[in-house]
């Protein structure tokens, strides 16, 4: 997870950054394979301030593409 958010640059302020990625973790938990739209939805109750939603979108389905390979 970590290294996802890191290649796709996904943290930028800090601001929402704790939340997204305890939240992608337990949403990856729940549906190790999700869509775009069930990340979208995982991910709702947080906040993104400084316009980088999308970088963290594409780092959580990463990081599931990445999980399911182990």
């Amino acid at each position: 997870m970590q290294q996802a958010f890191i290649d796709e640059q996904a943290a930028q302020c800090g601001y929402c950054i704790n939340g997204m990625i305890m939240s992608a973790k337990a949403l990856l938990d729940s549906t190790p394979r999700p869509t775009e739209a069930q990340v979208r939805d995982g991910l709702a109750g947080n906040l993104c301030r400084c316009g980088t939603h999308g970088r963290i979108i594409r780092a959580v389905v990463k990081a599931s593409q990445v999980i399911g390979r182990m």
